[in-house]
């Protein structure tokens, strides 16, 4: 949830806040959990979606969103209209009428929705697909994050001087983990990853700047960390219960039953059991996906199989997830060899056979395996 290895984003508009902070819009990623073949595009400000061939399925009649988050996930797709969202089916047809102010994608056939301004507060609650309430929460939560193994992270409201913890809810709504975490990320092979709250700061995944922790108090208004605060949060696993199992400096979230881990500046990757599978030796680590993951050492980024041996020796400046048989790097897009396969500079994760790229000019397109 955290990864540090993230694939630069093409800056196409900025929306400038206060206390000068600003929203990039970014290119659009399909999710590797969509089961539908179709790829989001944006003409004359609106939004559709093409197939495979570049055909268009879904002519662009929706209004764009901000951060480009339309895409079909367990069969539906958010799909905006003015200020009002809702899902649409793989024809184009609204599944759920655009009623809300914001909603996430589907994950274990729920969905957390943001309702319209009520007070001071945008209400949430999680839908079904046929667009029931089946959780509510009244008092409005600040964070509702997808279900995972039949869990999800929250975050209630809190007071202008911090924010409350995170814990989380089961199906029925009731909190089973109490609020105790900084950041909690999704369950996988029964643990999730978290954030130790404390008086520490939590750090940035992107290498970027550094941010207090819930309970910590902020620099000033607009967040960062208060020149008191010098200690890095802790991080960790919990279990379904809530029970802290391993603890350690950083951690990523599991996948393909590994999870890199790091402990005194050096990452290396540890088991569900907790058990050390790949020695503690790199800068850097990120996620096995399709059986390797990027590790960096002596200033290099290589990919390392799950006996912990380099299936792609270190080589390169950055490196991304592997993602349909490819991942992007310095160079362009590589396969399991190690060899160029498609030259890019800069672009998105593959997903069913396309990857979305900036062609220049404020455009974008899509790239095919190969490279068209």
């Amino acid at each position: 949830m955290w990864a540090r290895i993230t694939v630069p984003l093409a800056l196409i508009a900025t929306l400038a806040l206060p206390c000068s902070t600003s929203f990039l819009k970014t290119s659009y990623h399909k999710n590797r959990r969509s089961n539908v073949p179709l790829f989001r595009f944006e003409d004359h400000g609106k939004a559709g979606f093409i197939n495979a061939q570049g055909k268009i399925a879904i002519p662009p009649r929706f209004d764009v969103g901000w951060f480009a988050e339309e895409d079909f996930v367990e069969g539906l797709s958010p799909a905006r209209i003015g200020e009002n969202w809702g899902f649409i089916d793989a024809n184009g047809a609204w599944a759920i009428p655009p009623t809300y102010w914001r909603v996430d994608q589907f994950s274990e056939g729920l969905a957390a929705v943001t309702h319209h301004l009520k007070g001071y507060k945008f209400p949430k609650s999680y839908i079904n697909r046929t667009g029931k309430n089946v959780i509510q929460f009244p008092d409005g939560l600040a964070q509702a994050e997808p279900f995972s193994e039949g869990l999800a992270a929250i975050r209630p409201y809190g007071s202008s001087n911090a924010a409350p913890t995170l814990g989380y809810i089961d199906r029925t709504g009731v909190v089973v983990i109490p609020y105790q975490f900084a950041v909690g990320g999704r369950f996988r092979e029964g643990l999730a990853a978290v954030v130790f709250d404390g008086k520490c700061f939590v750090e940035a995944r992107d290498g970027g700047t550094r941010e207090s922790a819930p309970s910590g108090h902020s620099a000033n208004s607009c967040g960062g960390v208060a020149p008191w605060i010098t200690k890095r949060c802790g991080e960790g696993f919990i279990d379904r219960t809530g029970k802290v199992v391993f603890h350690f400096q950083g951690v990523r979230d599991f996948s393909e039953g590994l999870a890199a881990v790091e402990q005194g500046g050096k990452w290396g990757f540890i088991n569900p059991k907790g058990e050390v599978r790949i020695e503690l030796q790199f800068t850097e680590a990120g996620s096995f996906h399709e059986g390797l993951a990027a590790a960096k050492h002596d200033g290099k980024w290589g990919y390392l199989d799950s006996h912990g041996a380099w299936k792609i020796p270190p080589q390169f400046t950055k490196a991304a997830d592997f993602s349909d048989h490819l991942a992007l790097t310095d160079r362009g897009y590589i396969n399991r060899e190690g060899k160029l396969v498609v030259p890019a500079e800069d672009g998105t994760p593959f997903v069913q056979g396309l990857a979305h790229v900036y062609v220049g000019n404020g455009d974008f397109g899509y790239l095919n395996h190969a490279g068209n």
